[in-house]
């Protein structure tokens, strides 16, 4: 569940930087992200939007990939955080962006004749609340805990909370859990924290549990990935178009919906035409 060149809002730039340089693996991996997540929105856009049946049967197809491809990119993200020189910063400028496409994604694209568009938690709602907590949190709390307790800790919390968003359970196992009260689930604004009433629907959904644990593990693996340990490989570009990707990500997430639609309906036109 971003970026782009000297704008920095999920980790770009001088955030990707260390002492023995730039580490290209982290943009490649990100750029794998966002190749994965275009064709991903792509098959449901053409799905939902156009009918096309093929783009539901590949969407299904590939949906038990999506949580990983997904989890990975929140890690870097982490990562990033302790690359960054300001994470106020930008979890300031992604606050902007990420509550303007609220609006227009819940107030103006129905007026439109788009439905089922409406994102009330998506992934930029989610970095804004974990790069702006991090920011404020970093050096009275974060930077106190060992590196190894607070991965360890993180990678802990998200395994229990790993039925949560589907089931509202905590689970140490499948015997032993606890699940949250059915009647929590009435309060409807419960929703950034993976609570969700009946009738919530979102677009994009990424709650802060269990998906908040998977960042912070990211930001105690930047402790080691900042000090430099880690492989050689890691420094060198090994694929322009995975790290270009990778360094636009934020900027294609803004524009890849209206990219495709733009698409569709010249291919539409196309047909037509014929």
């Amino acid at each position: 569940m971003s970026i782009i060149h000297n704008f920095a809002i999920i980790g770009n730039g001088d955030d990707m930087t260390i002492d023995r340089g730039r580490i290209a693996l982290l943009d490649e991996i990100r750029g794998f992200c966002v190749l994965c997540m275009i064709f991903y929105h792509g098959f449901i856009f053409a799905y939902e939007q156009y009918g096309i049946q093929f783009g539901y049967d590949a969407y299904t197809f590939f949906l038990p990939v999506q949580p990983f491809v997904s989890c990975m990119f929140l890690f870097i993200c982490g990562i990033c955080c302790r690359l960054s020189h300001s994470n106020l910063k930008r979890g300031l400028k992604l606050a902007i962006f990420a509550l303007a496409l609220n609006f227009i994604s819940i107030i103006l694209l129905p007026k439109l004749g788009f439905y089922d568009t409406e994102i009330w938690w998506g992934v930029l709602n989610f970095f804004m609340v974990c790069i702006l907590g991090y920011a404020l949190l970093e050096k009275p709390i974060i930077s106190k805990i060992p590196t190894w307790i607070g991965f360890i800790l993180s990678a802990f919390l998200f395994w229990i909370f790993r039925y949560w968003e589907t089931d509202s359970m905590i689970a140490l196992t499948d015997s032993i859990y606890w699940k949250l009260p059915e009647k929590v689930h009435e309060i409807t604004w419960l929703f950034p924290i993976g609570i969700m009433s009946q009738d919530f629907y979102s677009a994009d959904y990424f709650p802060l549990l269990p998906y908040g644990f998977i960042f912070s593990m990211g930001t105690f693996a930047g402790v080691w990935v900042k000090e430099g340990n880690i492989p050689k490989f890691a420094y060198p570009v090994h694929s322009k178009a995975l790290t270009w990707l990778g360094q636009k990500c934020f900027i294609i997430y803004l524009l890849e919906l209206p990219i495709l639609f733009v698409l569709f309906e010249f291919v539409r036109w196309i047909i037509n035409t014929i």
